[in-house]
């Protein structure tokens, strides 16, 4: 915000978006607001993910790891373009999310140990 940065849109999570203006005739971006619409596409437990960072493999192998142990089927989406993405991504963090039941369990990296934690919350 120091630099001039201002805040145009928030997402749940708290995401926000931030925006350097270069032009006051520019179309401003802006978030979905669909989250909890795209979160009830899902019941089974299913990973979103795209491979722009080099942790989604072991995060991908942390979710499949607890929910073997509790014999829950796992679901893989690989994210392969923007129109993906946009259509099925359920936070503005786009690279991995974890859903469950409808849920968002998680868009970062857990441990086996947390993974096994939060399905048993669920189920």
């Amino acid at each position: 915000m120091k630099n001039n940065f201002q805040l145009i849109d928030t997402a749940p999570y708290d995401f926000e978006l931030l925006v350097y203006p270069l032009s006051s005739e520019a179309e401003q971006p802006y978030f979905p607001n669909d989250w909890e619409e795209r979160l009830k596409k899902f019941n089974n437990l299913t990973i979103l993910r795209s491979f722009q960072c080099p942790y989604v493999e072991i995060a991908t192998e942390n979710i499949i790891a607890g929910a073997n142990t509790l014999n829950i089927p796992v679901e893989l989406i690989d994210l392969k373009g923007r129109e993906a993405l946009m259509e099925l991504a359920p936070t503005p963090y786009g690279i991995f999310s974890v859903i469950y039941k409808g849920q968002l369990l998680a868009f970062h990296r857990l441990t086996i140990h947390s993974v096994i934690k939060r399905l048993r919350e669920l189920t």
